[in-house]
């Protein structure tokens, strides 16, 4: 426990520190001086919260543990009170990272966690009402015999257009890359080609795309960095603004509008910023 405490203070200590100068250098952000605030604390029984989407009310989410957890889905509000609990039958949670939904009220819950780059199952579970159909896929550019590519884990995903754009986070040392793949929302076995790749300093943990279609948001373990979207194109193309947060291990993000921000870490904090 005491060595825990330990990492765990100079993660903290780590992500307080963190800047966007790399990434304002190398890729062209706008830094941007956002306070953020804190709304409130998930029960203890979200220990390890890790996905955020919108509800069917304002200022209601859903929300999961991470690996290992129940298969279910905990409805929440901004101040981490628990409303409701949905219990997703047929799934495991081999390692849920990131949820999202379709504007026709499905949600779909990704077990795409994959930190060694091993995994041959992975899984994206779609709710359709009572019904739950499952999305599976691999990666095309990845070579399995490789094993110092550690490039293939993704715990960030959201849903437009018909399909569900991934974002990978890479545990590699030194600059982490990012891709970008797209897969259909119906249910199926696919093969994933990369639409876009860069780098960050730090790995992507959490996306989400506002209502209006206009933006989207990466987090990752200290940052928030908003990309502009052009011609319905889902891409690196267009950085906008690297927001620094901090707030130790950043995991879910979502759009609660088209300014407004919440998100939270594994310590069970939530926080929002204005944009």
């Amino acid at each position: 426990m005491f060595i825990y405490k330990i990492y765990m203070f100079l993660f903290a200590l780590k992500t307080a520190t963190c800047s966007c100068n790399y990434e304002v250098r190398s890729s062209f952000f706008s830094k941007e001086k956002i306070r953020s605030h804190k709304e409130g604390k998930l029960p203890v029984c979200i220990n390890e919260n890790s996905g955020l989407v919108k509800a069917w009310q304002d200022g209601y989410y859903w929300t999961h543990n991470d690996s290992g957890g129940s298969p279910e889905l905990y409805m929440i509000n901004s101040q981490g009170q628990l409303f409701d609990t949905l219990k997703i039958p047929d799934a495991s949670n081999i390692d849920w990272e990131d949820l999202a939904k379709d504007n026709k009220g499905n949600i779909y819950i990704g077990d795409f966690g994959n930190n060694a780059s091993r995994r041959k199952d992975l899984t994206i579970y779609k709710r359709r009402y009572n019904k739950i159909e499952k999305i599976t896929f691999e990666y095309a550019d990845q070579n399995f015999s490789d094993t110092l590519n550690s490039v293939f884990d993704c715990e960030a995903f959201f849903w437009n257009n018909d399909s569900l754009y991934l974002f990978t986070k890479s545990w590699t040392k030194g600059k982490k890359i990012s891709k970008i793949y797209a897969v259909s929302d119906q249910p199926g076995h696919y093969l994933l080609q990369p639409i876009d790749s860069t780098f960050f300093k730090t790995q992507v943990t959490g996306a989400d795309i506002s209502p209006d279609g206009s933006k989207f948001a990466l987090i990752t373990y200290g940052k928030i960095f908003l990309f502009g979207i052009e011609n319905k194109q889902i891409n690196f193309k267009k950085p906008l603004n690297c927001i620094k947060v901090g707030k130790n291990q950043t995991e879910a993000i979502v759009f609660e509008n088209d300014r407004k921000i919440i998100f939270s870490n594994e310590q069970r904090k939530i926080f929002a910023i204005e944009i």
